[in-house]
């Protein structure tokens, strides 16, 4: 259920759509290129999750539950001016989420498209 939800987080809060950008030009922002942290939770149980942004253009997530039970997962992802997006490699699944980075660009809230759930990252 963990690897699940899990997934479900993730492949809803990075991903690529097929939707109008508003304008804004598809690029890489350099300002989340980095490593983020963020403690999502599920029910009773919660997860150190680092979300890998590097420049060329791919990344990576991991998250290791309380339980002990960890997940990886590879993807590509690009952005514009307000919008994040990411493909997983194990499955081709895309989707998107809108960022709002603050505090020196050392913090990233992002609010899941499909979902509407925010999560706020940390850079580590």
């Amino acid at each position: 259920m963990k690897k699940l939800l899990l997934f479900a987080f993730v492949f809803t809060l990075f991903a690529c759509s097929s939707g109008d950008d508003n304008n804004n030009s598809t690029t890489l922002n350099p300002d989340l290129v980095g490593a983020w942290e963020a403690t999502i939770i599920d029910g009773s149980s919660s997860a150190e999750q680092v979300f890998t942004l590097n420049s060329n253009g791919t990344g990576s997530v991991s998250n290791l539950w309380d339980d002990g039970e960890t997940y990886f997962a590879e993807f590509t992802w690009y952005s514009n001016s307000t919008t994040i997006y990411t493909t997983y490699l194990e499955n081709n699944e895309t989707d998107s989420g809108d960022y709002e980075l603050s505090n020196n660009n050392n913090t990233c809230v992002i609010t899941v498209n499909s979902t509407g759930a925010v999560y706020v990252y940390t850079r580590i």
